[in-house]
């Protein structure tokens, strides 16, 4: 319980502060980086950039999370594995579409390959692939 509190506290404050980062380094004047963004008033630019980094962020914690869960479910089922693949595809393009609507740049969307590849470093078991004939495997001593 005290877990779920911390993680809510901590979505709950980092969306405001990712917003007011990127109003404060993305809206200088020579050259602003989020053009459409600082086109409107500040106020709702603040709330719009606050509300889109609470939506990015909960899903990249539903990720996590599912991540975490398909970590412990028995081998053979894949469903858990499925639904976190999905997560992190959906939290990549999620990364990748608002780096494209913010900049006009589609650099964003490697987030996607970064992000499924931080779940196979966290899902993957290589052990699973060897099977029985492995070499230096207990079974052929």
């Amino acid at each position: 319980m005290l877990r779920a509190l911390v993680y809510g506290l901590t979505l709950l404050h980092l969306g405001p502060g990712f917003a007011f980062a990127l109003l404060a380094f993305g809206c200088e004047e020579p050259a602003a980086l989020l053009g459409s963004v600082c086109a409107m008033s500040a106020l709702d630019s603040f709330a719009t950039l606050t509300a889109g980094s609470w939506f990015v962020f909960g899903v990249g914690a539903l990720a996590v999370f599912l991540v975490n869960k398909a970590r412990t479910e028995a081998p053979g089922s894949g469903s858990l594995r499925l639904w976190s693949l999905l997560a992190l595809l959906c939290f990549g393009g999620l990364v990748g579409a608002s780096w494209l609507l913010l900049t006009g740049s589609q650099y964003g969307f490697l987030a996607v390959p970064a992000s499924l590849g931080a779940g196979w470093l966290l899902l993957a078991n290589p052990q699973a692939c060897l099977g029985g004939s492995a070499i230096g495997s207990t079974e052929e001593r």
